[in-house]
């Protein structure tokens, strides 16, 4: 049945409409529930690694059904990788939507907003580089898996701003790679072991007014002192 609006134009009536509201609340419960499992399964295996998480404690800490798991993920080895593009899915969707806008922008400040942008990230997701840490202990063909579709295509392109900026007198010199994994570790150390951190300085080391200063702290280690102001 259909009525006709002002216009002359028929319009579907609510019972027609009804299984299509249905369909999108599904949609989106489904939606829902595999953000919950996704979230809850990256706190397990940056905690516990891949063998020594659990799918069951995984639904648990997500209020969700086990079922649902094998339902939207498959296995557990398919739920591990649809973890790490979560993961890494976020910080690249950070980064785009932060640097949108940015052509043209002075070298040194892009440098800058780049380095403060990472710091910022893993203060906010600190399980990044515990999954990360997990990964590398966790055997050579998830390793592998990880390097080739999620940290391969990044880290040319941060190589590739390293090397300008050290043309440009603005990084400290070394080698690019070596330069790299030194601030990772400096970033993001305070954050992957912050109780260890909180319990020997008595510092919330993710606190607003922290965060601020490890992040002059650290480009004052890599940045050149021109290129080192605020």
């Amino acid at each position: 049945m259909t009525s006709v609006s002002a216009d002359g134009a028929k319009a579907e009536t609510s019972p027609q409409r009804a299984p299509q509201r249905r369909k999108r609340r599904e949609q989106q419960r489904a939606i829902e529930t595999k953000q919950a499992i996704l979230a809850a399964a990256l706190r397990e295996f940056a905690d516990k690694g891949f063998d020594g998480a659990s799918t069951r404690e995984i639904a648990d800490k997500a209020d969700v059904n086990h079922r649902l798991i094998g339902h939207h993920f498959g296995n557990k080895e398919l739920l591990w990788e649809a973890t790490a593009k979560y993961v890494f899915g976020e910080y690249v969707a950070q980064q785009r939507k932060r640097y949108q806008g940015l052509d043209g922008v002075d070298q040194p400040i892009l440098l800058r907003l780049m380095l403060r942008e990472f710091i910022l990230f893993s203060a906010k997701v600190p399980q990044l580089h515990r999954f990360m840490v997990q990964a590398n202990e966790g055997g050579q063909k998830r390793l592998e898996w990880l390097i080739k579709n999620h940290l391969a295509p990044g880290i040319a392109m941060d190589l590739m701003i390293l090397r300008k900026a050290q043309e440009e007198g603005m990084l400290r010199s070394g080698d690019p790679m070596h330069l790299r994994y030194l601030f990772i570790g400096a970033a993001t150390s305070v954050f992957t072991l912050s109780e260890e951190y909180q319990f020997m300085s008595k510092q919330n080391p993710f606190d607003e007014d922290f965060i601020e200063n490890h992040i002059e702290m650290v480009l004052s280690l890599f940045l050149t002192p021109k290129d080192n102001a605020p």
